[in-house]
């Protein structure tokens, strides 16, 4: 009997159809997945925390970096400011102590103006907060003090302009106008006010009018005596090839149509020989 119900058994095993073989391999392989998937799920959730993490230290480095950036821009510009304060300070400290025992003393107060003025116009051009920009107007405005004690002593047509060019500086640009209108009406054969009056007029977009003063400059200037005249060629120049590339891009004639442009777009300094050095300081 026992023979018999071993080949029963045999027989029921043997007699499995292909297709039941298959189900029971796939019940085998889904048994094993079900028993892998706790082990598993830690392996994929290990893995997708890595890559989070590695995405957030990207995005951290990338700030930092960003961050690191603007930094050293900033730095760099407050050193630029603080070595022309060393600079500048220095000079004007030692300065100021001649003008306490002679306060009428000409070479003094004439000093003392263009290097407060330098300076001023140097924070000016490189300061980016509002506190450079505070910082520049009170040197534009010791540096006018000093012009008006000159002044009051001997008349300048150079120190007029320098102080006409301070106030532009100290973005009063109606103010730097009039007093450069003033100055050539007072004084019409003297170059570098035209030139001058030319800058201002086209920093305030009048174009037109630039061209004329310019014109000026050359004719009181022939000899380039003050530098009027290549001044005022250069702007010229530049405002001509300007309007010729407006032309061009619009499709536009250039036939003498004019274009305005703010203080910050001409890229003109004013003519003054306190500031003939500017961009290249030395600091």
């Amino acid at each position: 009997m026992a023979n018999k119900s071993t080949k029963k058994s045999t027989n029921k095993s043997s007699n499995i159809g292909p297709a039941g073989k298959v189900v029971i391999v796939l019940f085998a392989v889904l048994m094993a997945l079900s028993l892998m998937l706790p082990s598993l799920q830690a392996i994929f959730s290990s893995s997708k925390s890595d890559d989070s993490s590695s995405a957030q230290q990207s995005s951290s480095s990338s700030s930092d970096s960003s961050q690191d950036s603007s930094s050293a821009s900033d730095s760099g510009t407050n050193s630029n400011i603080a070595k022309a304060d060393d600079k500048y300070g220095e000079a004007v400290k030692s300065l100021e102590e001649k003008y306490t025992s002679d306060s009428q003393n000409l070479a003094t107060l004439l000093n003392l103006g263009k290097d407060y003025m330098t300076w001023g116009t140097y924070v000016r051009y490189y300061g980016t907060t509002d506190a450079d920009t505070t910082h520049a107007n009170d040197l534009l405005g010791k540096a006018v003090k000093y012009y008006d004690e000159y002044l009051a002593l001997k008349d300048s047509n150079a120190v007029r302009v320098d102080k006409a060019l301070c106030a532009y500086y100290q973005q009063d640009g109606t103010s730097a106008l009039q007093q450069m209108k003033d100055l050539t009406a007072s004084a019409p054969d003297y170059g570098p006010a035209w030139a001058n009056l030319g800058m201002l007029y086209e920093a305030s977009g009048d174009n037109d009018s630039a061209k004329a003063a310019y014109a000026k400059a050359q004719q009181t200037d022939p000899d380039d005596e003050y530098g009027a005249k290549s001044y005022a060629t250069q702007r010229l120049q530049s405002m001509e090839s300007a309007q010729n590339s407006s032309s061009s891009a619009d499709g536009s004639s250039a036939d003498g149509s004019t274009s305005t442009t703010g203080s910050s777009q001409t890229g003109a300094q004013g003519l003054s020989d306190t500031l003939g050095n500017l961009s290249g300081t030395g600091l």
